[in-house]
């Protein structure tokens, strides 16, 4: 099946830091349906490359539910899903709101300046307002009051470069195959505390670009057991066995269910511990069996093809050692290690291609990424987002609270985020106001200057944020950070009250 092109986002640091450096991928259709991404761009050159450069402007997803199970589907697998691959649905059933408006109105130049005065999502907000501010005009739970969540974006190449963890492990499946395989990635505990994960943060979900995301708790406990288990983030998981029969072994019997071909099954007998240096942990695999993972792609079926899990997978080990047992949809369970609802199935929680994990609980006042729609374009730029609950630059100077601050000059200090090293901060947007309701905020951006890293830019040298305030005033101050992959976080809200003015010399 032939991929379809995608087209990616710039990275962007606009004053009010929208969506900056999250990738959305932009289907092009062949024929008639190409018209429509070239009219928009036509009449909004600027948006070229932003999330609303995307099928999600006038298309949106759906759900479908077979035998019980519902499946949720992102705007571009929903069309393809019922528009199909040969063209022969109903496109017309995709749109959103503002796709109907659209072609109502002629879907034309001129019927994108007719509509932009309408609310087409019914958010309170028009649909010209939404463009300008790079949301979505029709989706009501996408508007220019939302607030991004922190994040980080980080590239295969500075994965690669974080120190890689290596474990021979059994993955169990339910019905799809076991096998043994050697995954090697960065532990999933240094790469949150290397994003600057929140003390406070409770758990993790993986998402995968088709849609379906998987929980991880920080730390385990004595209730994460049963139906209600998921694989933890924090520590090492039990010492593995190793489980060998020639009756379950693929290559010797026709109904064999497990794949021994791993070069790690060399040397092993049944019932042999396998040591694993550091022990089996979560870890986000970028190979298996020294191999990079095969990025992700959707088969005919609408679904990811059975080689491709990355470029990245979010593996899990058994918490429950067992053995490979045989295929639940199997006919012949009279085997030496039959199905068993019982038995740690593995593989079920480790997410393939997995481009997102969000940090939860997500900070106040942000709103959440649009998951079904902004992974696609990670999967070939082996890119891994990052995101919600992470620390921002740590303000220094004035502190919380502090009184009789000096106005005329004020100083500012702060030291960078925990999540990001010093130097690839590009730069800084200092935010202060008088207003208590903090809405009115005034903002002075700081530029790295790489010939002169200390002029007003590192917060820890003499060189700092000067400026002029007003005396016997209340302040609120803040610091938000933009890295060189486009990830920005933003620092907690400080207040200060500046001195008195002095009284003039008689």
């Amino acid at each position: 099946m032939k991929k379809p092109k995608l087209l990616f986002t710039s990275i962007l640091f606009l004053a009010g830091l929208i969506l900056a450096g999250i990738v959305y991928a932009a289907y092009q259709h062949a024929g008639d349906a190409d018209k429509d991404p070239a009219t928009f761009l036509n009449v909004y050159p600027g948006k070229a490359g932003t999330k609303l450069d995307n099928c999600a402007l006038c298309h949106t997803g759906g759900k479908e539910t077979v035998n019980g199970k519902t499946t949720t589907y992102g705007s571009c697998q929903w069309c393809h899903k019922v528009y199909g691959y040969n063209a022969s649905g109903d496109i017309t059933s995709t749109l959103n709101d503002y796709g109907k408006a659209y072609k109502a109105a002629g879907r034309n130049e001129a019927a994108l300046a007719l509509i932009e005065s309408l609310d087409s999502d019914g958010d309170g907000y028009s649909n010209i307002v939404e463009i300008n501010a790079n949301r979505y005009p029709g989706d009501s739970n996408d508007d220019p009051s939302k607030v991004v969540a922190p994040f980080r974006i980080y590239t295969k190449a500075q994965l690669a470069a974080m120190p890689q963890h290596k474990q021979f492990m059994l993955m169990n499946t339910t019905k799809s195959g076991d096998y043994y395989a050697e995954y090697s990635g960065v532990l999933m505990e240094y790469l949150l505390k290397r994003a600057g994960a929140a003390p406070d943060a409770t758990q993790i979900s993986a998402f995968a670009p088709d849609g379906y995301a998987q929980r991880h708790p920080m730390v385990d406990s004595s209730d994460n057991i049963g139906k209600s288990y998921a694989p933890f983030v924090i520590g090492p998981y039990p010492q593995a066995t190793y489980f060998y029969n020639t009756e379950a072994d693929k290559a010797k019997t026709s109904y064999g269910w497990c794949d021994y071909t791993s070069p790690g099954n060399v040397g092993r007998q049944n019932g042999d511990s396998i040591l694993v240096k550091n022990g089996l942990r979560l870890i986000l695999a970028l190979k298996a069996d020294g191999v990079d993972l095969v990025p992700g792609v959707l088969g005919p079926n609408n679904k990811l093809t059975e080689q491709s899990e990355g470029p990245f997978r979010v593996v899990s080990p058994q918490k429950v050692v067992g053995p490979p047992d045989q295929a639940s949809t199997a006919g012949n369970q009279s085997v030496i290690w039959p199905y068993s609802s019982a038995n740690d199935h593995n593989a079920g929680f480790a997410t393939k291609c997995t481009t997102i994990v969000r940090v939860e609980p997500l900070p106040a006042g942000t709103t959440d990424i649009d998951t079904m729609e902004a992974g696609w374009g990670y999967i070939d730029q082996g890119k891994l987002v990052i995101y919600g609950a992470l620390l921002g630059p740590q303000l220094i100077f004035p502190a919380d609270g502090d009184m009789k601050v000096n106005w005329h000059p004020a100083f500012f200090k702060w030291k960078h985020s925990p999540g990001i090293e010093r130097n690839a901060v590009v730069s800084y947007k200092l935010e202060y106001t008088k207003d208590a309701a903090l809405k009115d905020w005034t903002s002075v951006m700081v530029k790295r200057d790489k010939k002169k890293p200390s002029d007003h830019f590192d917060p820890m040298v003499k060189d700092n944020i000067i400026l002029t305030l007003e005396p016997n005033t209340k302040y609120w101050w803040r610091v938000t950070d933009l890295d060189e992959n486009g990830g920005t976080t933003v620092s907690s809200i400080y207040s200060f009250t500046t001195k008195d003015k002095p009284p003039k010399k008689k």
